[in-house]
C-alpha cells in the first residue's frame, strides 16, 4: 500500500517583499457537509505506514497520535488509505520541537502516482500560513506566506481545515478563515499529513491528532 511518500528538496515557504497580513474579510464561498467519510484518532495504524531512516526521519502512529519527526531541507508527507474528491478536512496540529521556522499541515489531491503533486495546507511555528502546489519536487505559492493572528505559535496547538471543493480551496486554522484560492491543477486524490523544513540542521516534530474528512460541497451562502 502506498500511504507514506518523501520528497528531499527546496521547499522555500518566505514571503516575497514586505511582511503583508493575510486578509481578515470573509471567505467568498461558504461550503456545507454531506457526510463524514473519515473519523481517525489514530489508535491504530491500520491506514498508515511507519517509517524510519536513522535519527534523520521517522513517521508513524504512536500513543495516540501521528508524529512527524525529521531534519534538514526537505518536505515529507504521509498519505492516508483512499482517494477523494470535493472534502473538508481538519486535523489537530502540535508543534514539540522547538525552532519555529517550519511549516507542517495538510495536503489533498495529491497523485496516484504517489509523488507529492497536489495541494497543501501549511501554517508554520512562526504564526505563518499558505497555500502551496507541490510538483513533487518544489513546494510553489498559490497564496504565499503571510503572518496570521489565529495560529499559536511555538509548541502549541493549532486545529487546521483545508477545503477542497471543485476548483475552491481555503484554509482555516482554530475556528477562523485564513486564506483561499482557486486552482484547477488537480481535481481527486488522496489526503495526507505533512512537515517542512527549510533549513540543514534543524528538525521539526509535529504531532496529529483527531483527523476527519467530510464529503462536501460549496454553499452561497455565509458559513
Amino acid at each position: 500500500m502506498r500511504l507514506l511518500i518523501v520528497i528531499l528538496g527546496a521547499a522555500a515557504l518566505a514571503g516575497c517583499g514586505g511582511i503583508r497580513h493575510l486578509t481578515l474579510t470573509p471567505p467568498e464561498l461558504g461550503f456545507r457537509y454531506l457526510m463524514r467519510l473519515v473519523d481517525d484518532g489514530f489508535d491504530s495504524g491500520d491506514h498508515w505506514r511507519h517509517y524510519q531512516s536513522g535519527n534523520d526521519l521517522s513517521m508513524g502512529v504512536g500513543d495516540g497520535v501521528y508524529r512527524i519527526d525529521f531534519s534538514g531541507r526537505q518536505y515529507v508527507w504521509a498519505e492516508r488509505e483512499g482517494r477523494h474528491d470535493n472534502v473538508v478536512i481538519e486535523v489537530d496540529a502540535t508543534q514539540v520541537s522547538d525552532y519555529d521556522h517550519n511549516a507542517y499541515g495538510l495536503a489533498c489531491r495529491l497523485n496516484a502516482a504517489n509523488n507529492g503533486r497536489g495541494y497543501f495546507f501549511l501554517i508554520s511555528g512562526d504564526g505563518y500560513a499558505s497555500i502551496r502546489w507541490s510538483n513533487g519536487r518544489s513546494l510553489d505559492p498559490i497564496v504565499s506566506a503571510a503572518p496570521s493572528e489565529y495560529i499559536r505559535r511555538g509548541r502549541s496547538s493549532n486545529r487546521i481545515r483545508a477545503v477542497c471543493i471543485d476548483d475552491y480551496l481555503a484554509l482555516w486554522v482554530n475556528g477562523h478563515f485564513v486564506a483561499e484560492a482557486r486552482d484547477e491543477r488537480a481535481s481527486q486524490g488522496a489526503v495526507a499529513l505533512a512537515g517542512v523544513m527549510n533549513y540543514q540542521g534543524r528538525r521539526l516534530s509535529v504531532e496529529f491528532d483527531d483527523l476527519k474528512i467530510w464529503r462536501a460541497a460549496l454553499d452561497l451562502g455565509e458559513l
